[in-house]
């Protein structure tokens, strides 16, 4: 990310902070975010429970889980799955903790597409909808053949 790009950042994120009505746009982004992956992953089988969408199969479980910020900003999905004990898969791409990002799937360059800034959810729905198509067409693929073949 180049200087000019965290000089916007930083802004961006100073102005939300002394916005008022930046805890109801925060709101209405997580919201079409939350509509967004629902209508995507509900078709295929997930099911929702809280901030998560799940999938079992007899080979194991998969998630995809809405990780929220601590610090109010932005949004991250995270990739998950866990064999019938409990374990992460034996498979080469998955980290100690279990967890796969969408930078691994369209981010290229360090970026991840998961990672959605509340206030580009609003002003930038293309942005959103690319993020989805990601998770739809490279990432859920990609998770479901660990529940055809096991990890």
């Amino acid at each position: 990310m180049s200087d000019v790009e965290d000089e916007d950042l930083a802004a961006r994120k100073y102005a939300a902070a002394h916005d008022p009505a930046f805890p109801e746009r925060r709101e209405e982004a997580y919201q079409a975010i939350v509509r967004a992956l629902e209508a995507a992953l509900v078709p295929l089988g997930y099911g929702l429970k809280g901030s998560t969408w799940t999938k079992i199969s007899s080979l194991g479980k998969s998630a995809v889980h809405l990780q929220r910020s601590r610090y109010g900003w932005e949004v991250q999905i995270v990739l998950r799955f866990l064999t019938p004990e409990g374990e992460a898969p034996d498979h080469p791409d998955w980290d100690d903790d279990g967890e796969i990002t969408l930078e691994r799937f369209g981010g290229g360059g360090g970026e991840d597409p998961g990672r959605l800034a509340f206030l580009d959810v609003l002003e930038k729905p293309a942005q959103l909808a690319r993020t989805i198509d990601i998770l739809v067409d490279e990432a859920l693929p990609w998770l479901e053949a660990l529940h055809e073949a096991g990890g």
